[in-house]
């Protein structure tokens, strides 16, 4: 970290770690917590995919306010997130789709600040500093519906916003007073022309809509699917989701080091396709146990291929702001992937059908790889990881 920023490097990142966590469990535990919520307001499919869409909806936006002071717009973010889970716990069914708006924006600000400190602060080992940052990220994904399996065997969804609020108010509190930014310094001569940063940033973006679109339908109904396959309770379905985080978090971890030895590029289309196989085995086996299967390769497939589109990302682009495009869109896949699912669930009256979104999403993916084959080149030049 540069002397600018004014405190030690493994200080910062002893604080953006836990936070980065917490944010993956605030976008994971929506998923575990919607049958509580869904069965406390009597909402269907449609209506529960609704709140996702406005959830997700909300991180696309926070993205794009993540502009300046990284470490303020870190803290501002917490707070917001403090607020909104509070109002959720004790909110009645007219305020959920504003507050679920609001703590997705909340959210979506500390979860793109990280992503561009650690681009702009890091600039000399941004990728391997974004592989555990978002190592991390996962962690708390993974422990997001292990919280929840534990909270519902007692009480409701309430009672876990509650709960989230108070690491949520402590990470705002130590990144006001424990991260400092630093002015964004002259990046080397890029012979890139304006037209050229753009179709950059569209070729990304296209990509990070459909991924972060899939990991976010994958979080918000797997422990729904669960729950409607085996009939025996929210614990048991919030427990078995949590077998796509497993791995999620086995490979994310294990791909920042396979990626010192192996092109992007190979890795890229090696986990596409176990991706469509796993998604298509999961809308076409029956029963619990080829499900949780499913979840877990579906997990494993999709966790390296994030790190190697932000990684690209803050490797192409001619400034660290650009990549907030990126996120930002990223953010409006996972806000409309999810909420095609519902919609198509609530048409067809079967989840199952809904989910065939995932095996669709992998197809367009597949046919923007060729595209790919350029950024994912300059992104080699150094390990990929977000």
């Amino acid at each position: 970290m540069r002397s600018g920023a004014g405190n030690s490097a493994g200080r910062t990142l002893a604080v953006l770690h836990p936070a980065f966590a917490l944010t993956g469990v605030i976008q994971a535990v929506g998923g575990p917590l919607l049958p509580s919520l869904a069965s406390s307001f009597h909402l269907n499919d449609n209506e529960s995919g609704l709140m996702f869409l406005l959830y997700f909806a909300g991180t696309s936006l926070g993205a794009l306010f993540c502009r300046g002071n990284y470490a303020r717009a870190m803290a501002l973010g917490f707070m917001g997130m403090t607020v909104c889970c509070l109002g959720i716990a004790v909110a009645g069914r007219s305020l959920l789709a504003p507050l679920f708006l609001l703590l997705g924006i909340s959210a979506g600000v500390p979860m793109s600040a990280i992503n561009l400190f650690a681009g702009r602060n890091f600039p000399e080992r941004c990728a391997p500093i974004l592989t555990f940052l978002n190592f991390s990220w996962s962690a708390g994904a993974l422990a997001a519906p292990l919280l929840a399996a534990r909270v519902l065997a007692h009480h409701s969804y309430r009672a876990a916003y509650v709960v989230l609020a108070v690491p949520a108010a402590a990470a705002a509190l130590a990144c006001w007073l424990m991260i400092e930014d630093a002015p964004e310094a002259a990046r080397a001569h890029r012979a890139t022309d304006g037209f050229t940063n753009l179709r950059f940033i569209i070729v990304f973006a296209l990509a990070a809509f459909l991924q972060v679109g899939m990991e976010n339908t994958a979080a918000t109904w797997l422990s729904t699917y669960a729950l409607r396959m085996a009939g025996s309770g929210f614990v048991l379905a919030a427990a078995a989701s949590s077998l796509y985080w497993l791995g999620f978090l086995g490979t994310r971890g294990f791909s920042s080091l396979l990626l010192l030895r192996v092109r992007p590029a190979q890795v890229f289309r090696v986990a596409v396709a176990v991706a469509l196989a796993a998604a298509l085995l999961l809308a076409g086996v029956p029963g619990l146990a080829g499900g949780a299967i499913a979840m877990f390769l579906l997990g494993a497939a999709l966790a390296p291929i994030y790190p190697l589109i932000i990684a690209g990302a803050l490797a192409r682009g001619r400034r660290t702001s650009d990549a907030r495009w990126v996120l930002a869109t990223a953010g409006f896949g996972g806000s409309v992937l999810p909420w095609i699912a519902g919609w198509i669930s609530s048409q067809t009256g079967s989840l199952r059908v809904g989910l065939l979104i995932l095996p669709a999403a992998l197809l367009l993916m597949a046919l923007v790889l060729p595209s790919l084959d350029g950024p994912r080149q300059a992104a080699a030049e150094e390990p990929a990881g977000s």
